[in-house]
């Protein structure tokens, strides 16, 4: 590989900084997404105990008629978003005893976001699931439109 294409490249792999342009309507517009923020704020609002307080964040991270699209569901608006987040929260965090966390892997390029999410017991153990979350965002630099997957951690990369 040409030294300065590699070059290039991982420079633009480990910048935690993108500047992107914005959805299908809004190509060439470009803003600067801090993806490892973006990702923190993401994490938080499903390890957030207080409801005043998780609706408020839902609020900053989605849009208000964002579309989340699981591989069991689809759930549309903040409602649906506050109801679902609040269910997982309160059956995995609150009475399951997890955490959710960053694998530290986000990256991002024109108005989208891809990142790796793990549950692990918060006293510590081994990782009890693992997501993959590919997002795309509106102007405001919030979720429009978000696609989880479930990564199955026992097959190996070929």
């Amino acid at each position: 590989m040409n030294t300065d294409v590699n070059t290039n490249v991982n420079s633009h792999v480990n910048s935690n900084t993108h500047t992107n342009a914005i959805g299908a309507g809004d190509i060439g517009r470009e803003i600067a997404v801090d993806v490892d923020q973006f990702v923190d704020r993401y994490i938080a609002v499903w390890n957030e105990p207080d409801p005043v307080a998780r609706r408020r964040r839902i609020a900053e991270v989605w849009a208000a008629d964002a579309v989340e699209l699981t591989p069991e569901a689809r759930y549309q608006g903040l409602e649906a978003l506050e109801e679902r987040v609040a269910s997982a929260h309160n059956q995995l965090v609150r009475d399951g005893g997890y955490l959710f966390h960053s694998a530290g892997d986000a990256t991002a390029h024109h108005g989208a976001v891809s990142f790796t999410t793990h549950m692990i017991p918060a006293a510590g153990g081994d990782i009890a699931w693992t997501g993959r979350t590919f997002a795309a965002l509106d102007e405001d630099r919030r979720i429009r439109y978000e696609y989880q997957f479930t990564v199955d951690l026992t097959k190996a990369p070929a």
